[in-house]
């Protein structure tokens, strides 16, 4: 009897909360091109935080700066798969698994900023959340990207002077179908590409975020910068759904904290634009073109054909999907 008490007692010890032994956390990959000194980093940071904090130290996320894991087609893929579990990646990432994604970036779509925030706070979620689950990707949040800006060898100051320019965009369809409209000659690669290419004059000129353009020195590669709102990118927070349907609903949750704060990141990139411009105007010796007025109109003409094209070579599911995405715009003041 006095075995079997003690027995007993031992193993409610054991049992206890006192004493059991906490299971180890579950270690989470998430990977993205940016580098941590940025605005994207700080912001990457600050959630992945945040969503430990949440989990109660059931979570720990490992973050990847820089394209540590591979490139934004890599990671993309590797999502799906399972073997990277949270990917922060851009809009041209996203569209090569919904392929719709890439509306979002037709150009001139938005009047302002604040009619696309209000687009992407209201309506987006709605649209592509079960989209990207169908494709294996579970949306946290999107996530500003901001305004893209040119940077060439030669002036851009009007849209007469994009005709022929041989020009480096990103690999997704709104920007060559944009710029080819506009008389351009548009060379889609990957961002690891854009160096060489302009380096040894594959290419005269690149069009890339602005922010993530001056932060790398583009404006040193090509000295006339033009900043020109014609494309809103907005890129995505995305975790495996492999990942997801392993985690409990409190650690679900907890991740879904990365979707948060949205609007400090805005901020910080719109900040961090202006901030930027006016370093490679006034101590970097580039040239800054802000085109405006009856010089912005010029580059807004070819929009209509580029947005058009941009549906067609999709397909027949982007139609459904694109009147989704004017109607959501006419609801924001358009």
């Amino acid at each position: 009897m006095k075995f079997n008490t003690l027995f007993s007692l031992l193993v409610a010890s054991l049992m206890s909360p006192a004493v059991a032994f906490a299971a180890d956390p579950i270690e989470l990959k998430y990977a993205t091109v940016a580098p941590e000194k940025t605005p994207w980093g700080a912001h990457f940071l600050d959630r992945v935080a945040a969503a430990e904090t949440a989990a109660d130290g059931s979570l720990k996320v490992n973050m990847f700066f820089s394209s540590q894991l591979g490139d934004e087609p890599t990671v993309v893929n590797q999502v799906v798969r399972g073997r990277i579990d949270i990917a922060g990646q851009s809009n041209t990432a996203t569209a090569l698994v919904v392929p719709e994604f890439s509306l979002l970036a037709a150009p001139f779509l938005f009047r302002d900023a604040a009619q696309s925030d209000c687009v992407f706070d209201n309506h987006v979620k709605d649209i592509f959340g079960p989209l990207l689950e169908a494709k294996g990707l579970i949306l946290l949040s999107y996530m500003e990207v901001g305004y893209p800006s040119i940077y060439s060898k030669t002036p851009v100051a009007t849209a007469e002077d994009l005709k022929d320019l041989k020009i480096r965009v990103a690999p997704s369809k709104p920007y060559p179908l944009y710029f080819n409209a506009a008389g351009a000659a548009a060379l889609p690669l990957a961002g690891s590409d854009s160096v060489p290419a302009i380096k040894t004059g594959r290419v005269n000129a690149l069009h890339t975020s602005t922010v993530f353009g001056l932060a790398v020195g583009y404006h040193k590669l090509g000295s006339n910068v033009t900043y020109l709102p014609s494309h809103h990118d907005i890129g995505t927070v995305v975790m495996s759904k492999k990942t997801w349907d392993k985690l409990t609903p409190e650690q679900r949750e907890a991740v879904s904290v990365m979707g948060e704060e949205v609007n400090a990141l805005r901020k910080s990139i719109r900040d961090t634009q202006v901030a930027l411009l006016a370093k490679a105007e006034n101590e970097d010796g580039a040239t800054v073109f802000r085109p405006q007025g009856e010089d912005l109109e010029g580059f807004r003409v070819f929009a209509e054909q580029a947005q058009q094209e941009l549906v067609a070579s999709i397909g027949e599911s982007a139609v459904p999907i694109w009147a989704r995405i004017q109607d959501a715009v006419k609801a924001c003041g358009g």
